[in-house]
């Protein structure tokens, strides 16, 4: 056969559709690569939102944690210097009482010695 044989096969409206046909297949091939992209790119979004959400809320809490153990600590250091300050008084208390029977020792010896010698005296005379 000769090439206008050929042609007469396949008439040139049957490469057209041939034509529109590819592109059509084309076209929804490269739709659904484009729609399995884009799902696959909000599947990626929606796991790295859930990862942003748990990191915040996981940030958030040690927050939390953190501020409680900030106070705890601050009524901690309120609580030793209270004692220290009750300790510190008590000292004080402690060294006053002990000059304070120091000093009463010192006058019953005083009073003792006084009578001692007076008892001492009236035998003598």
């Amino acid at each position: 056969m000769t090439m206008n044989n050929n042609l007469k096969l396949f008439p040139h409206s049957h490469f057209r559709r041939i034509d529109y046909l590819l592109i059509i297949l084309l076209v929804s091939w490269t739709s659904s690569t484009q729609a399995d992209s884009i799902e696959l790119l909000q599947k990626n979004a929606s796991i790295a939102y859930e990862k942003m959400m748990d990191a915040k809320r996981s940030a958030d809490d040690l927050a939390k944690d953190a501020a409680f153990a900030q106070r705890k600590l601050a009524t901690a250091k309120q609580k030793l210097t209270e004692a220290e300050q009750e300790a510190e008084a008590a000292k004080i208390r402690s060294e006053r009482a002990k000059t304070a029977a120091q000093q009463a020792t010192n006058q019953w010896k005083q009073a003792t010695d006084a009578l001692a010698s007076e008892w001492g005296n009236t035998e003598v005379q």
